[in-house]
């Protein structure tokens, strides 16, 4: 008969344990303005974020089970929602697969401007035509359907853009970014991640450090691209004077154009980089009779755009598409 006690002290024991490490469950709803600022801030697990269809602020779902509560302030235009966890677990890095952090939805007005920061975090974000800032070290951002200003960036996650529209700075360090049918303005860059581009936009810019990016441009007007020892492979269709900038230290540029392109060619290698001409049958001439770096200058059509390139020992290539 001794055992028993002790038996109903251990179960009472996981019993209490199991109460203490539970998910909190949240329901929450706030009237807003049409087009309110919003500020959101989870650290750890998983958000996702749609418009709702009425101005209304709204979250459900779970905290994270190492959260100290929340807080959830909605004043003269201005709402701030925040999963309050220990410093020790907002440093960057990775917790357990045991850990699932914050489980939340969000409901946000159409024309909100939102502003979401977040370190392990995956996010998800669909729909909202105010502005849009998003901003994860480690977890995954998929974006679609925003438009005005929308800033994108992680470190090491990824960037998943689709059908994105406006003013758009999509940036990573080691994560990998992939947009599909961006339009208006977009800039690209990485510093040791890969760029997989396919956009709509009117004016690109593409750079890089150590990463690759492969672009395709549809109907873009101007394109500047940059990167040190990372190659930039651009194919630029539907654009007959476009107008082009690229620099690169030893990578590679690669730039694909309409065969009936309308431009002037100024390509320059000021050290030991090849200049390939694919497009007329010019040829790149050194600089000097002795010294390193070549050039070469032509034109095609009627001369109205614009290709500027240099590289220090890199390679330049032109192509037709």
């Amino acid at each position: 008969m001794k055992p028993m006690p002790l038996l109903l002290c251990l179960s009472t024991s996981l019993l209490l344990c199991g109460s203490l490490f539970a998910q909190e469950a949240i329901d929450e709803s706030r009237a807003v303005s049409a087009n309110e600022r919003i500020s959101i801030e989870v650290a750890r697990g998983t958000a996702t974020i749609r418009v709702s269809q009425d101005n209304v602020f709204r979250v459900r779902g779970t905290l994270d089970e190492e959260a100290e509560g929340y807080t959830l302030d909605s004043a003269n235009g201005f709402t701030r929602f925040e999963v309050e966890t220990p410093r020790r677990l907002r440093g960057g890095g990775l917790f357990g697969s045991d850990d699932e952090g914050s489980q939340l939805t969000f409901e946000v007005p159409v024309n909100a401007e939102l502003e979401f920061e977040g370190v392990n975090t995956d996010v998800s974000v669909d729909g909202i035509q105010g502005s849009t800032s998003i901003s994860s070290v480690n977890g995954e951002i998929i974006a679609s359907n925003l438009a005005s200003f929308v800033e994108l960036s992680t470190v090491n996650g990824k960037i998943e853009s689709n059908n994105n529209s406006g003013r758009l700075t999509l940036s990573t360090v080691n994560g990998e970014i992939h947009d599909e049918a961006s339009s208006g303005r977009a800039e690209f860059s990485s510093v040791n991640g890969e760029l997989y581009i396919n956009s709509n936009a009117t004016e690109v810019s593409v750079s890089t450090v150590n990463g690759e990016a492969d672009v395709h441009l549809q109907g873009s007007e101007e394109l500047e691209m940059s990167t040190v020892n990372g190659d930039i492979n651009v194919r630029m269709a539907a654009s007959l004077s476009p107008r082009v900038e690229g620099s690169t230290v030893s990578g590679d540029l690669r730039l694909q154009l309409e065969p009936q392109v309308n431009a002037r060619f100024d390509l320059n290698a000021s050290v030991s980089g090849d200049i390939d001409n694919r497009l007329s049958d010019e040829r790149a001439s050194r600089r000097g009779r002795y010294g390193p770096g070549s050039s070469l200058n032509f034109s095609t059509g009627d001369g109205s755009g614009s290709i500027d390139m240099t590289t220090v020992s890199g390679d330049l290539e032109v192509d037709s598409l």
